[in-house]
């Protein structure tokens, strides 16, 4: 996952992804005067749901779990008396759980568990703690459409000297489909693919274009004919100053286009992010599209890298 994990307590596993700073998520009402992250208002379609991916992420979440293999003897429990290794970060999260109570040392449950790993499933963490003596193996679940993503944590903790406990939790986190809206204030640019790029963005939050129908896509349908791109110096170097103008031709403009259309608009719920600094950056690319309005997108380069159309804000890096 790209988000931290929030510590449970001080005597069991904790694995934190690192980062040089976090920020939450924002919030995602659905009033309209909402502040910065509130979520495009959309009618129904036949396309994925809040819903029907929080279905879809609970169900993945317990076959998760059905994968951890169990030592014989193993008594199932019906509270947890160990703490979970670690919660995913983000509030939209599917956590099915089982524990046991083993008749072995911890040392010998904690060797079994070690060599008895989820099959199809790789390793990517592992721990220790105590006391009690306890140690923790984290395992990445499949991708999927609905979810963002899914892992399966396994921990193991002395339960006294001739027994342990076995605790398995999946956790999947769902994804929304509805995009953030893009409601920054401030001054906007309007550049066309035909003109050239302004000598400063000194001030401004985005871009802002005529389409109505960018709210579930940063562009719109179909290939573009050019491309401007203009990039921006931060606060290093000539701050807010024009850094580089580019003109794409026909090719190139289908091939940057294609790569921000291939960026998911959806994004997990209540997620915390770990960004490096961010400077102030920032790139404005205008795409001209036959017998339509030029689009223009803005992006955020450095930092938590995000995309803007001036409807709607997407996390994601401009190719």
């Amino acid at each position: 996952m790209k988000t931290s994990l929030m510590c449970a307590s001080a005597a069991t596993l904790c694995l934190v992804a690192a980062g040089c700073g976090s920020a939450p998520a924002p919030s995602a009402p659905s009033a309209p005067s909402a502040p910065q992250g509130v979520q495009v208002a959309t009618q129904r379609s036949a396309g994925p749901t809040l819903a029907g991916n929080r279905r879809l992420a609970r169900a993945e979440a317990r076959k998760l779990l059905a994968l951890v293999p169990v030592p014989a003897g193993a008594r199932r429990l019906r509270s947890a008396p160990v703490q979970p290794m670690g919660y995913p970060g983000v509030t939209g999260l599917a956590d099915a759980r089982r524990s046991w109570r083993l008749t072995m040392p911890f040392d010998q449950a904690s060797a079994w568990i070690a060599a008895h790993r989820p099959p199809g499933l790789r390793q990517t963490s592992s721990g220790s703690a105590g006391p009690p003596a306890a140690s923790g193996y984290g395992y990445a679940g499949p991708d999927g459409p609905a979810w963002g993503s899914a892992e399966l944590d396994i921990e193991v903790e002395q339960a006294g000297p001739d027994a342990s406990y076995l605790r398995v939790d999946g956790f999947v986190a769902w994804l929304d489909p509805v995009p953030y809206r893009d409601t920054a204030t401030g001054r906007r640019l309007r550049v066309l693919a035909a003109g050239h790029c302004p000598a400063t963005d000194s001030g401004i939050v985005g871009v802002r274009n005529p389409a109505a129908n960018l709210t579930r896509t940063l562009l719109p349908a179909g290939p573009p004919a050019a491309a401007l791109r203009c990039a921006y110096y931060g606060g290093n170097g000539k701050p807010s100053r024009l850094k580089a103008q580019q003109r794409l031709g026909s090719a190139g403009a289908r091939k940057l286009a294609a790569a921000i259309t291939r960026i998911p608009v959806s994004h997990e719920v209540g997620a915390m992010y770990h960004c490096p600094a961010d400077d102030g950056s920032a790139e404005l690319v205008a795409f001209a599209y036959p017998g339509h309005p030029d689009v223009d997108v803005w992006a955020e380069v450095t930092g938590c890298s995000a995309m803007s159309n001036g409807y709607i804000d997407v996390s994601g890096e401009l190719p």
